[in-house]
């Protein structure tokens, strides 16, 4: 009998959403994840560039699970006259969701140097009237309206912001009664949370590293230090709903294809298996624009099955959403997938 516990995801889940963790600066979350996974008695390390991986002490697995600890982001790349700052995403999403989006700018300690607001340039319908609506909805149309006095360049400079600074971006998470999370960057701390309650609930993790991954986002998941002996991967990750898709929503996304081409059968089948023994709510689905943690490891070469495990949200890389039930349904499949032997 599962004991997962809906509330110690939620909880894990809205604690999560308020860490910054753009592509490449997850230490914050590292920071928050390891005590986690080593009261859960695993033992934690870490790559060089800063990706975390857990496994039992002394165990050489065979198996990895992926989800990946980044979200997008965006970082200063002009200082203009007038005070506002030009900003280029990190991650690929479309600048339509970064309009109005309140943000963190960090200074060189990733401590937040100052909060602000994305905006398009003609921001007042009051000032530029039919212009607001004709301008293109792209980032070299967007600038960052800092909540500072003293927003000169010298001024803000000594205030720790310059060219290349880190925005984060808030997740303005909301909670409905409905059981809906409505969120930035559900993609993919949303499956962290499932693969702590699976955790928490007993799963054991014999067998198995557990990878998560600071620059999926970028497109470079995965390589070698990461995988050393690993023969199958779980990749646990957002599906996106949307014309022409079949993703579940109060269950669990098994993708056949993306991007890169097929998973890999045997170890997608064996996911479909499990769900059915298991009644874990399910449906199939192929993602055109898609690519995983595992493609970045199968495109340099490695000797992999991949399988794709998701959570189904609407708009994602945008105003996120997602119900609780997918999220239980991903993090039972966790824990019977745990529970299996190699395959």
């Amino acid at each position: 009998m599962s004991t997962l516990d809906p509330d110690y995801l939620l909880d894990c889940l809205t604690q999560m959403l308020e860490i910054p963790s753009p592509s490449l600066h997850g230490e914050a979350m590292v920071a928050w994840l390891t005590p986690r996974l080593e009261a859960a008695g695993l033992a934690v390390t870490h790559t060089v560039r800063g990706d975390l991986l857990a496994q039992w002490p002394g165990d050489s697995p065979r198996r990895a699970i992926t989800t990946h600890l980044d979200t997008l982001g965006a970082m200063v790349v002009q200082l203009k006259a007038s005070g506002r700052l030009a900003v280029r995403p990190i991650g690929h999403w479309n600048a339509r969701f970064a309009d109005g989006a309140r943000v963190r700018v960090h200074g060189d300690d990733q401590g937040v140097a100052a909060l602000g607001t994305l905006l398009p340039l003609k921001a007042s319908g009051h000032v530029y009237n039919e212009a607001v609506d004709a301008q293109p909805s792209a980032w070299d149309h967007l600038e960052l309206r800092l909540d500072l006095v003293d927003t000169t360049p010298a001024g803000l400079a000594r205030q720790g912001i310059e060219v290349g600074s880190l925005v984060s971006i808030e997740s303005q998470t909301r909670l409905t009664d409905t059981g809906f999370i409505n969120a930035r960057h559900l993609d993919n701390k949303a499956a962290i949370a499932c693969v702590l309650a699976a955790l928490r609930a007993g799963a054991s993790v014999k067998g198995t590293r557990l990878v998560f991954s600071c620059a999926e986002e970028l497109g470079i998941g995965m390589s070698r230090p990461m995988l050393e002996g690993i023969e199958e991967v779980l990749n646990l990750d957002i599906a996106a709903q949307g014309e022409g898709q079949n993703l579940c929503h109060d269950g669990v996304t098994i993708a056949m294809m993306d991007s890169l081409g097929p998973l890999h059968p045997r170890a997608t089948q064996a996911l479909l298996r499990l769900c059915e023994q298991h009644g874990i709510a399910h449906r199939r689905d192929c993602f055109p624009y898609y690519f995983c943690d595992g493609d970045s490891a199968s495109q340099a070469g490695m000797d992999l099955r991949n399988a794709l495990a998701c959570f189904g949200a609407d708009a994602s890389h945008g105003w996120e959403r997602v119900h609780i039930d997918s999220l239980m349904a991903l993090s039972r499949l966790v824990e019977v997938w745990l529970a299996t032997s190699d395959r």
